[in-house]
């Protein structure tokens, strides 16, 4: 825990804050302080929900000004001092473990910066003695928000690791108004006799078996959604073995470490490739042609198979993360699956890898050079595409962060850049002459497979360069040996540069657990990328920078990831759309259409719904280099992270449904004609099978037991089990479908909930 004091607090006024919490406890009842309790504990007066705090530097209790009536700084706005108990924090967590926020009368939400945690030191007489000691008590100091005005009362909260405190009211401006308590809410003053110092949190081992509402969360979390085969197995195993067997669990394609086939190249050029007929082959179809080489239908095929019955789901999701960031946009002349396989292959293969091992892949995949024109840059005619991409967006970011991912600030208080257009210029010298490899694939068909090579002649720049943190690379000549030397040297440079950690690790945060991650965690993360020994669990490490396997398991067995429930507002990630429909698919048993085999796959263009492109979100064909969406969004009108909330719009809200209800109430048929018989778009389809919550039809009450422990981890509303009584009462035990009608409007009404649009 934080002990720092703010420049402007002497000991003297510590002092004073003693004694007034000394009075405050003294007139207070009694509160049992509940060790089994993991929310922190604000504390409040004896008899409402009106906190005890005091204005930090003068003292005074509320209401308290916006701006504080003595400067010490330029920064003037008012700090207030809170209390809490119940807090278990890991050994060093301090502030930035720590979020705070205050909800006005009209509803708003307004961040508060915390700038100080600490224990309250012990009061003391004229000689120096003890009178009362609080040790069990911490004080935070929350900083108002800039745009707070007179708002008279507000609820104000603490988070800690994703839960959430009670709300306690503050007066802002002026007492009163504000909105009402929290319904149960209750008073939670201090002990009469100050409570124990809270002891550390100590990170749970993992290696027994895991609770039912934590074991949903950790598979929403590390696989593309539970299914109540693998939800029994990870109850049964643990995290930790879980994720041993993650780690180590076969692919399809075992030579390139994926479960992407190794496909055909075509000819180069598609009008050749694909004809509009050929008389050597009576089952040629030019239309299967173009499908099967020239779309991203067989790689998306490959990625819906496996996100719905794959055994590495953890490999998957990380790849797929790693692919938004790292991104390749299957759009034209990339639309050929055969290019875009190598690239999907490396983000397989190194998903528990080394992240210096596959940045270097990733530089040098042809669809890579293609995409951001590396393979086209040279001495005479040099393209900054990939320079500036691999540094703003695939490593460090553009500005200097500290280890927890806040950016480092100057002495007028403003953010640091990580880098300058020269910086840009200098990297862009650096990646130049590099093409595909001269070996051809077959005639007329250029090599998209092989790592790109250095060009012949003199095409590589080889000046000195001046890199990151000023480190210089010497002149080495103008040719080949030089362009690998300078590239090696680039991509240590790149990798090495203390942002990487957060900047990663902070990323696979949002697409894995929460978009809004406190700074200790994305630190704990980041110390993690930059020694997997600097762990909370450091089992079988080396040492190593980069490990990104232990990068995973430190996301996933966080405190701040772990817990049946978590209660803080802002945790959580809306779930982008190809999480959104596999997830309800594997909740749901997703067959074939006539559900007898599994699903074929085919959920996008060529199916009769795009499921996740009409969600804005078409795999493999990402609009920008900024991916689907960009991690730093802001969900409008809010200061709260919510990337994927920049796909979600009227259009796609009304369309989430509607795709749910598609799959839930039709199904995606078969076509065996289409573009031909002997080669369909969709030779098996796709649908749900309900016969367990069918089983369960008479009782209402069951089928809502059984979707909430599966797909909300037992937090579903009293609204929402209301609503699907109510529906499923309206459906009467005469229609003689009634069980499949009743089920069907069950998982369509959990599936479209809010609860379930946020992983939480």
């Amino acid at each position: 825990m934080s002990t720092n004091l703010p420049r402007c607090w002497p000991k003297r006024v510590l002092r004073l804050v003693s004694l007034f919490l000394f009075a405050a406890i003294c007139t207070s009842a009694s509160l049992t302080h509940a060790a089994t309790n993991k929310s922190p504990v604000l504390i409040s007066d004896a008899n409402s929900t009106r906190a005890v705090a005091l204005e930090a530097v003068t003292l005074k209790a509320e209401p308290f000004p916006l701006t504080s009536t003595v400067k010490f700084s330029n920064d003037t706005r008012t700090r207030i001092c809170i209390f809490a108990m119940n807090l278990e924090l890991l050994p060093g967590e301090g502030a930035n473990a720590f979020s705070a926020d205050a909800q006005d009368a009209a509803g708003k939400r307004y961040p508060l910066r915390i700038e100080f945690v600490g224990a309250v030191p012990p009061a003391l007489d004229a000689q120096g003695n003890i009178t009362s000691d609080f040790r069990g008590i911490t004080m935070i100091v929350v900083r108002l928000a800039d745009d707070m005005g007179d708002v008279g009362d507000v609820l104000l909260s603490l988070n800690l690791h994703g839960m959430s405190s009670n709300r306690v009211r503050v007066a802002i401006g002026h007492t009163g108004g504000g909105p009402a308590d929290d319904a149960g809410s209750v008073p939670t003053p201090a002990p009469a006799s100050p409570p124990p110092v809270d002891p550390p949190l100590v990170p749970d081992a993992y290696t027994g078996p895991a609770s039912d509402a934590d074991a949903v969360r950790f598979l929403d979390q590390a696989a593309w959604g539970p299914n109540a085969v693998d939800l029994a197995h990870v109850k049964a195993v643990g995290f930790q073995a879980y994720l041993n067997e993650q780690f180590n669990a076969p692919v399809a394609n075992p030579g390139k470490g994926s479960n992407y086939p190794d496909l055909t190249f075509p000819l180069d050029d598609q009008a050749t490739a694909c004809p509009s007929s050929s008389p050597g082959d009576p089952n040629y179809n030019q239309n299967v042609c173009n499908r099967d080489n020239f779309s991203m239908y067989p790689l998306r095929r490959t990625f819906f198979t496996g996100a719905m019955y794959g055994q590495d789901q953890l490999r998957q999701r990380v790849a797929f993360a790693l692919h938004q960031i790292l991104v390749v946009s299957g759009v034209n002349p990339l639309n050929r699956g055969s290019w875009m396989t190598i690239y999907l292959q490396s983000l397989d293969r190194h998903a528990f890898g080394n992240y210096r091992t596959l940045l270097n892949e990733v530089t040098l995949n042809p669809s890579m050079g293609e995409y951001l024109d590396m393979r086209l840059s040279t001495r005479t005619s040099p393209n900054e595409n990939w320079a500036r991409e691999v540094l703003q967006l695939f490593s460090i970011g553009v500005n200097e962060l500290n280890i927890d991912g806040t950016p480092k600030l100057d002495g007028q208080g403003m953010p640091i850049p990580s880098y300058s257009q020269t910086t840009v210029n200098e990297f862009t010298k650096v990646f130049t002459g590099w093409n595909l490899s001269p070996t051809l694939i077959g005639p007329g068909i250029n090599n998209w497979r092989d790592p790109m090579v250095p060009r012949a002649g003199t095409a590589h720049d080889g000046s000195a360069k001046t890199l990151l943190n000023n480190q210089v690379v010497a002149s080495c000549g103008n040719n080949q040996a030089c362009a690998q030397t300078d590239l090696t040297a680039a991509l240590d440079n790149i990798f090495n540069h203390p942002n990487v950690g957060p900047f990663i690790g902070k990323q696979l945060i949002q697409h894995l657990v929460t978009s809004n991650p406190s700074p200790a965690y994305v630190a704990r993360v980041a110390r993690v990328f930059n020694n997997d020994c600097d762990a909370l669990y450091p089992a079988g490490c080396s040492s190593t920078r980069g490990n990104l396997r232990a990068v995973v398991q430190a996301i996933l067995l966080d405190p701040e990831a772990r817990g049946d429930v978590k209660t803080a507002h802002h945790y959580g990630k809306l779930r982008e759309p190809a999480q959104y429909i596999v997830g309800v698919l594997r909740a749901l048993n997703v067959k074939s259409f006539d559900k007898l085999s599994t699903s074929d796959g085919v959920l996008d263009t060529r199916s009769t719904v795009d499921f996740t492109g009409s969600l804005d979100q078409p795999v493999f064909t990402p609009t920008t280099v900024f991916s689907y969406y960009q991690p730093e969004y802001e969900v409008p009108g809010t200061k709260i992270l919510g990337p994927a909330f920049g796909i979600l719009s009227t259009s796609t809200t009304l369309r989430r449904a509607n795709n749910v209800n598609t799959l839930i109430y039709t199904g995606v048929s078969a076509n065996l004609t289409s573009p031909t018989a002997f080669s369909p778009d969709r030779p098996k389809g796709t649908s749900v099978d309900l016969a367990n919550l069918e089983a369960n039809a008479s009782n209402p009450d069951a089928i809502a037991d059984q979707l909430n422990a599966l797909m909300l981890h037992g937090t579903m509303s009293t609204e929402v089990r209301n609503s699907i009584k109510t529906a499923m009462n309206a459906i009467p035990t005469s229609d003689a479908a009634f069980a499949r009608k009743r089920a069907q409007v069950a998982a369509y009404l959990v599936a479209t909930s809010s609860q379930y649009d946020i992983q939480r």
